[in-house]
């Protein structure tokens, strides 16, 4: 997440536990104070939950955060419920269901696997390595075109 002071918060936790605060707390900091009273999986979901709420935080991975905030929400820390269990559960899931896909994705190889389009582009193509390259040119199901600076694509 961006624009999260974590130095602020806790020592904005601290002023709450002493009492000496000036301003009432806001949802994130009660739920600051509450996860450092009773550390729990499900408190720091919370946590998580309102910091996203603030204005101006934005979360690099949402899908991600959303995952870890789901597993830590549904775990207990008892046998077979552990956060790793609960976490394991979701990726799985989201394996399943695949990830939707906008209307239009830019993006690097890495971040478009295992997606698939009507059309893709492929742009500097002579740059790509093997992998990459192999990636990207089975991304289209109906239509490709690949750009180069080359006629010819060689690999080693």
């Amino acid at each position: 997440m961006t624009n999260v002071g974590a130095a602020d918060m806790l020592r904005r936790v601290e002023i709450l536990e002493r009492g000496k605060e000036r301003r009432k707390p806001s949802d994130a900091e009660r739920a600051a104070l509450s996860f450092k009273k009773a550390p729990s999986p499900g408190a720091l979901a919370d946590l998580l939950v309102e910091i996203g709420k603030e204005g101006g935080v934005r979360a690099h991975r949402p899908a991600v955060l959303r995952a870890c905030i789901k597993a830590l929400e549904s775990s207990d820390g008892s046998e077979g419920n552990t956060f790793h269990d609960s976490t394991v559960r979701a990726s799985e899931q989201n394996r399943l269901l695949g990830r939707p896909l906008p209307k239009r994705a830019v993006g690097s190889t890495l971040l478009l696997k295992g997606l698939e389009a009507d059309v893709s582009v492929v742009l500097d193509a002579a740059d790509l390595d093997a992998r990459n390259l192999y990636v990207a040119m089975t991304r289209g199901s109906r239509r490709l075109i690949v750009c180069s600076s080359s006629a010819i694509l060689t690999r080693t």
